[in-house]
């Protein structure tokens, strides 16, 4: 997950390069999302640690 995200994070920079400012505030907007959603996720998963 988190090198999906890095990937995501790669493809906005890339097409803020070329100059394709939409595509490249939406594809970053999802990564925020997607980064929120995965912080959630971790922030609130119950640990099984085995002693």
């Amino acid at each position: 997950m988190i090198a999906l995200l890095f990937a995501l994070l790669l493809a906005a920079i890339v097409l803020a390069w070329r100059d394709q400012w939409k595509w490249s505030y939406i594809l970053f907007a999802v990564t925020i999302l997607l980064s929120i959603y995965w912080l959630d996720f971790h922030a609130t998963s119950k640990l099984s640690i085995h002693l």
